[in-house]
């Protein structure tokens, strides 16, 4: 062989040589890299792995904290909350507002609003000398007192304690006053009321129907009685614990010897929470 064959002889086997160390050193590459992954899709399934047992386990206590519908308690029907939870939630929580309450304390502040109110209602403040206005749920501030000369019956389930701890409340200007729920019946106001009003209270007791029956009875032959309160198609708030629906008020009325005189919506609603409006009804003995 000549010494030109050789020398290509010598270049081609150091080519050979570069490529193939080339192609180790990328194949090991490869090799270290599908290794790096399956490292981490292993890591991946042992994680996913430890979510789903952790999941289960979550799972498992939400099922034993949740009632089944055979221990359930059952939620109160429409008009009604329970009487222990009305007691000691919703009152002291009414309590506390009005003690607290910056609004009903400034004549200038109550005074227009309760005027604007009642005209837009539909009353007068004239023509009520030496008559009867029961006001049931009357708060710590009688806004009854709009009706000029009228002998004023406040039934408040926390006129005692608003008397006691609110110092402006008026309470006192009622000519009776009766610190009992609405759904108390008090017997020495019965058959003598010209009017019952009862704003914005009602729907903070826990038995409409019963609340709504006395006054029917506190009226005189051919008098009337408008109420006015808020609807509630849920329970929100302690304060405000029963389902009130117009519905189910239509049908309520003469259940209990009430006759609908007339029913209209309110402009606004009392509560500042989000829900129906409030709705005025008058209403007769049947």
């Amino acid at each position: 062989m000549g010494w030109r064959a050789e020398l290509k002889r010598v270049r081609g086997d150091r080519l050979a040589r570069t490529i193939a160390r080339a192609h180790d050193d990328k194949l090991d590459r490869l090799i270290a890299h599908s290794e790096r992954q399956a490292d981490l899709l292993d890591r991946l399934l042992a994680r996913q792995t430890q979510q789903d047992a952790t999941i289960a386990e979550l799972r498992t206590r939400v099922e034993a904290l949740t009632p089944t519908a055979s221990d359930a308690t059952p939620s109160p029907s429409a008009g009604t909350s329970d009487q222990d939870s009305w007691r000691t939630k919703a009152q002291v929580g009414e309590l506390g507002f009005h003690v607290h309450d910056t609004f009903r304390q400034h004549d200038e502040q109550w005074w227009p609003v309760i005027d604007g109110e009642w005209r837009e209602m539909g009353f007068s403040p004239e023509g009520w000398r030496d008559r009867t206005v029961v006001d049931v749920g009357a708060g710590s501030r009688l806004r009854s007192l709009w009706f000029e000369g009228a002998s004023i019956i406040a039934i408040e389930p926390l006129a005692d304690q608003y008397m006691e701890q609110v110092a402006w409340s008026d309470l006192t200007r009622a000519t009776e006053v009766y610190s009992v729920p609405g759904e108390t019946f008090v017997p020495e106001v019965e058959g003598r009321a010209d009017l019952v009003v009862s704003i914005n209270a009602l729907d903070h007791g826990y038995d409409l129907a019963t609340s709504i029956g006395n006054i029917g009875r506190y009226l005189k032959p051919g008098a009337t009685a408008f109420v006015s309160f808020d609807m509630h198609d849920t329970v929100t708030d302690e304060m405000h614990p029963m389902v009130v629906r117009h519905d189910d008020l239509v049908e309520l009325f003469p259940r209990i010897g009430l006759k609908l005189v007339r029913t209209a919506e309110h402009s606004r609603r009392y509560h500042g929470a989000t829900g129906p409006k409030a709705r005025h009804y008058w209403l007769q003995q049947a």
